[in-house]
């Protein structure tokens, strides 16, 4: 007869747990998840702004030309304990010249944990100077692509498409 009850008891605790990540699913409340980020990232960026100051002065600081795919490999190499104590899987550097600014490079920060991966599926932390697109509490969605700006040249983009 105990066991009964037990096993019984059992099922409801399943079935509630069950109904809670259904309806997370079901209700992602994104708006929540991009302030929740934000807020992650004001608790880590100083340690961004260290990487960005240490990767300009020791690798682009030079005139020459840069292979910027090696590049990326390379500062990722270099700075992973770094990237893993914020969440960083990988850096991908860029040279934009549309930007409208004396600092053309722009910096990718790939997510591989917090800032809400599981739920929004992809998420880059970027650093893009003069990109108007960085200003304080700047908003865009375009389908599944969420803009959010953070100021001071720092935006987060996330991707919630399943695909």
């Amino acid at each position: 007869m105990k066991i009964r009850k037990v096993i019984f008891i059992a099922h409801i605790i399943l079935g509630v747990i069950i109904a809670c990540f259904l309806y997370d699913w079901a209700n992602p409340n994104y708006e929540k998840r991009f302030k929740q980020n934000s807020e992650e990232f004001a608790e880590n960026r100083n340690q961004f702004e260290k990487l960005i100051k240490n990767i300009n002065s020791k690798y682009l600081s030079a005139e020459e030309k840069l292979n910027l795919t090696e590049l990326s490999k390379k500062v990722t190499e270099e700075y992973q304990e770094e990237l893993d104590e914020i969440g960083i899987e990988s850096v991908e550097i860029s040279y934009d010249e549309e930007l409208n600014c004396a600092e053309k490079m722009t910096f990718k920060f790939n997510v591989k944990s917090g800032y809400n991966i599981r739920k929004l599926n992809y998420v880059q932390i970027i650093y893009s100077p003069c990109n108007k697109q960085t200003e304080k509490n700047f908003h865009q969605n375009s389908g599944h692509i969420d803009v959010n700006g953070e100021g001071n040249n720092w935006l987060i983009l996330s991707d919630t498409d399943f695909i």
